[in-house]
């Protein structure tokens, strides 16, 4: 069972003119602990879209209960 965080944002690559944004709710299987900072969520949302961390912008981001 994994950690469920609801996120809002923006992905960009680098040189693109358009940006796509995204709201919902993400699970994180596997983690044995809670994501601390938004550096860690903007890496595993950058993993999870095969995106570079800087074409990611985390504008809000927190745990479900």
């Amino acid at each position: 069972m994994g950690i469920k965080y609801y996120t809002h944002f923006i992905a960009q690559q680098d040189g693109a003119v358009e940006f796509s944004e995204y709201r919902g709710v993400v699970e994180l299987l596997g983690r044995a602990g809670l994501v601390n900072g938004d550096r860690e969520v903007t890496r595993v949302l950058a993993r999870s879209f095969d995106l570079e961390e800087s074409d990611i912008q985390v504008l809000q981001w927190h745990e479900l209960h």
